[in-house]
C-alpha cells in the first residue's frame, strides 16, 4: 500500500529532524523493508534513497566514513522515481563525505546518479568537475530535496 510507503517516509524525516538516531536507524530498516513489497509503488524509488541517504547521514554522525560511503552509493541504486528524475537526489550526504575527505565515492555517486536525475541540466556534470578539481560543489536545494517532512508526500 501507498500509503505505508509515504507514512514510514514521514517517521523517518521526523526522526531525523529531532536528531533521533536509534529511532532513524530502526525506521529506515522498516522503510527499506516496506518498499521491497511494494517494488511497483511510485514512492518505492524515493523509500531506497531517502533510507540509505538517512542511514548514512547517521553513520557519518558517528564517524563511521566507510558505511556512510556505502549507503551514499546504495541510495543510488533505485529505479528512480518522478521526484528524482525531476529534482534530482538528495546531496546532503554526499557534501557530508566531501567534507571527510570521500572524493572517490561522491564521484561515483554523481556518475550512478545520472541514471535517475534526467533533467540535471548538467548539473551533475559541473560537480564531478569541481570536486575532481579539488573543490567542493555548491549543491544548492539538492542539500534538502526529499528530506523535509514537511514537504514529502
Amino acid at each position: 500500500m501507498e500509503t505505508e510507503l509515504v507514512h514510514l517516509g514521514r517517521r523517518l524525516l521526523r526522526a531525523y529532524a529531532r536528531k533521533d538516531y536509534l529511532a532513524v536507524n530502526s525506521i529506515a530498516q522498516d522503510y527499506l523493508q516496506a518498499a521491497e513489497q511494494h517494488r511497483n509503488s511510485s514512492h518505492y524509488g524515493n523509500a531506497i534513497h531517502q533510507a540509505n541517504t538517512l542511514l548514512g547521514l547517521v553513520h557519518l554522525q558517528e564517524g563511521d566514513v566507510e558505511r556512510a560511503a556505502t549507503c551514499l552509493l546504495d541510495s543510488a541504486r533505485t529505479p528512480g522515481s518522478p521526484q528524482l528524475t525531476a529534482f534530482g537526489p538528495n546531496m546532503l550526504l554526499a557534501a557530508g563525505l566531501l567534507e571527510a575527505g570521500e572524493r572517490h565515492s561522491v564521484l561515483r555517486y554523481l556518475k550512478e546518479c545520472r541514471k535517475l536525475w534526467k533533467l540535471s541540466f548538467g548539473s551533475l556534470w559541473r560537480w564531478r568537475r569541481q570536486i575532481l578539481r579539488g573543490g567542493s560543489p555548491d549543491f544548492g536545494a539538492n542539500l534538502s530535496y526529499l528530506t523535509d517532512y514537511k514537504t514529502f508526500g
